[in-house]
């Protein structure tokens, strides 16, 4: 008898009685499909996030905040230093590692108007030349601020992909005038600003509550003379070279702005995108853990549900092994065919988990998305290596599990095999 032989006798039982069958892989299928489920769930969620780290600007950079108040001595001690355009220039200038600074400074919800009377409420983004290039936002026509405009506080400003589209229609902006006014400061005359460029959509940010394609790029200078009168900056993003040491690079930074500030550094704040990613990777390691052991435990449980049941197929077929004997049959061909009944099992139970799985993370994908509205699609990631470790260990429990009742039906007696009643 060969090994094809032996597996097709093995199968052939499971076809039979499909009902005890099914309910034997049930176990391992609800084991499978649950790890599978969350697994590809947990990558597509760590896939938002990194995704949404590249979208500003990606990993290599941190972002220094104002602290505006701190505790001291019981009592709540409010800051007076703060950001400046000049702190930007002196830690490119100074820190070898650092490719370049986005000082920032924003304002929600202002009026925008062309000549036509269009209006609509935009995000102004107050930023330097090289904004775009560190938050890798695409042209889509025309150009980005220069330097010169920075220096010379043009009033000139470059839209996002939404906002242009609600002032201008279809048309090519390039060219066109608009008027821009703070909400706060109602009673001021609005700013003309000539729109230079039209930024390629870029999508709402998880980071942020806004989305950058409602945005209108002035230079910084021309917000703090014409808008806005403030001199400071809130925030700065700083982009360092791939490879290098984080925590030198913030103490470099750290020791320039105390210079700059009378040896002040209570006010300074800083946020580091990376270690939340790596955050997010350890806690997905550690519900990988948790629900691989749940899952051990209930394929534990499944496992010896199929060794009880193979046993009592050995018991339904002791007659049959005893005739199989008398005509030749060897002890290796029965331990196969019982062998294979278990790993027929496991492995079915196995694949229908991994399909099942796969569905169920589809749907509670869909279900998230509608549920909590942060994301427009939540991917689900199911690597090769995940589907070929439940292959292999579906394997690995019919093995564990089919030996023994294949090695008692191996070791049945012709004689006494035949003498069974049924």
């Amino acid at each position: 008898m060969n090994i094809l032989e032996a597996i097709t006798t093995g199968v052939k039982p499971l076809v039979q009685n499909r009902l005890r069958a099914g309910l034997s892989i049930l176990g391992i299928f609800i084991g499978v499909a649950g790890v599978l489920c969350m697994i590809a769930i947990g990558d597509g969620g760590k896939k938002i996030i990194a995704e949404d780290i590249e979208k500003l600007g990606g990993a290599n950079q941190f972002t220094l905040y104002t602290r505006t108040s701190i505790l001291k001595r019981g009592r709540l001690r409010r800051t007076t230093e703060r950001y400046t355009l000049e702190d930007a220039y002196a830690i490119e200038a100074e820190c070898p590692e650092v490719l370049y600074v986005l000082p920032n400074h924003e304002s929600f919800e202002n009026f925008v108007t062309t000549r036509h009377g269009t209006q609509a409420r935009a995000l102004i983004e107050a930023v330097t030349a090289n904004y775009a290039r560190g938050m890798n936002w695409e042209l889509q026509t025309g150009r980005f601020l220069t330097e010169n405009d920075i220096e010379t506080a043009a009033q000139v400003c470059v839209l996002g992909a939404e906002v242009a589209i609600e002032l201008f229609g279809e048309a090519v902006p390039l060219g066109e005038e608009i008027k821009v006014r703070y909400y706060r400061y109602w009673r001021q005359k609005p700013v003309r600003m000539r729109v230079v460029g039209v930024m390629k959509p870029k999508g709402r940010s998880l980071t942020w509550e806004y989305s950058l394609d409602d945005a209108v790029c002035v230079p910084l200078t021309t917000d703090q003379q014409r808008l806005s009168g403030i001199r400071y900056v809130d925030y700065m993003i700083v982009f360092f070279q791939k490879g290098a040491n984080i925590n030198s690079i913030i103490a470099s930074v750290k020791d320039i702005l105390r210079k700059r500030h009378r040896g002040q550094d209570d006010f300074i704040e800083y946020y580091i995108p990376k270690l939340t990613f790596g955050r997010l990777e350890h806690i997905q390691r550690v519900i990988k853990i948790t629900l691989g052991s749940i899952a051990g435990f209930s394929l534990f449980v499944s496992g010896i549900g199929i060794m009880n049941i193979c046993l009592v197929s050995v018991g339904e077929k002791t007659r049959e092994i005893g005739l199989r004997k008398s005509v030749g049959a060897k002890r290796i061909d029965v331990f196969y065919q019982f062998l294979t009944e278990a790993i027929c099992l496991c492995l079915c139970g196995g694949v229908l988990g991994i399909a099942g799985g796969w569905g169920a993370a589809h749907g509670m994908a869909w279900l998230a998305v509608r549920i909590v509205p942060v994301v427009d699609a939540w991917p689900v990631v199911l690597s090769l290596p995940w589907i070929l470790t439940s292959v292999i260990f579906s394997i690995v429990m019919g093995v564990g599990f089919g030996v023994y009742p294949a090695m008692r039906a191996a070791r049945l007696s012709p004689i006494d095999a035949l003498r069974t009643e049924n």
